[in-house]
């Protein structure tokens, strides 16, 4: 069994959205004396490789607490698609996207979530796109950029159309040097009350032949 661990890293080097940097404070430190290590740790929800549940954009819509977990878990399938400005309807119709799964698409961009800073012409997804992803009911889509809409755009069509249809959102996640194909996803949330969105732990499984 092979695990891929598809999940950038916290710190200094993870690129963010404005001013919200993690910040990670060593409270005690065996080092200096103390009797244990203890790190207080501060960030949003949306950090890093992070899911986004319904209830970031939909009223009354599933949280962290209340969201099915088979959206996080469970046979998924990674394909490596190469758009050059946004991932439009026209790039997936040709792919073979199987019905009600849990869709990965590789733009290449995973560099991107070890470089520091916000590169903010990221590949995103158009909202035709997205309408076709609800079409084929997929129930998890995961991109390997910090969000399925385009930088500054402040309308959040994407994020409402595919949240608003059932479709759960993983952002940031790392898949260069994944092969495409089949896979088991695990990439649980935090068990956080009224959660809208929560970083995760993202591995692929490599299915047994």
């Amino acid at each position: 069994m092979k695990i891929y661990d598809i999940t950038a890293t916290i710190g200094d080097s993870l690129p963010v959205y404005g001013n919200e940097r993690p910040t990670a404070i060593k409270t005690a430190q065996i080092k200096n004396g103390d009797k244990y290590n203890l790190t207080d740790l501060k960030f949003t929800t949306h950090t890093g490789t992070h899911a986004d549940m319904p209830s970031h954009f939909i009223l009354d819509g599933n949280t962290c607490d209340t969201i099915p977990l088979d959206h996080f878990y469970g046979q998924a399938t990674l394909i490596r698609i190469a758009p050059t400005t946004h991932i439009t309807k026209e790039d997936l119709l040709s792919l073979d996207i199987p019905e009600g799964g849990i869709l990965l698409l590789d733009t290449g961009q995973s560099k991107l979530m070890s470089s520091g800073t916000l590169k903010t012409d990221f590949i995103s997804m158009m909202p035709s796109a997205a309408q076709y992803l609800i079409e084929k009911k997929i129930k998890t889509l995961g991109i390997d950029c910090l969000s399925v809409d385009p930088y500054g755009e402040m309308a959040f069509p994407v994020h409402l159309a595919l949240l608003g249809g059932g479709v759960v959102i993983l952002e940031g996640l790392v898949l260069e040097n994944v092969p495409a194909g089949e896979y088991i996803l695990s990439a649980l949330p935090l068990k956080l009350e009224d959660g809208d969105g929560s970083p995760v732990r993202a591995i692929l499984i490599e299915k047994d032949v």
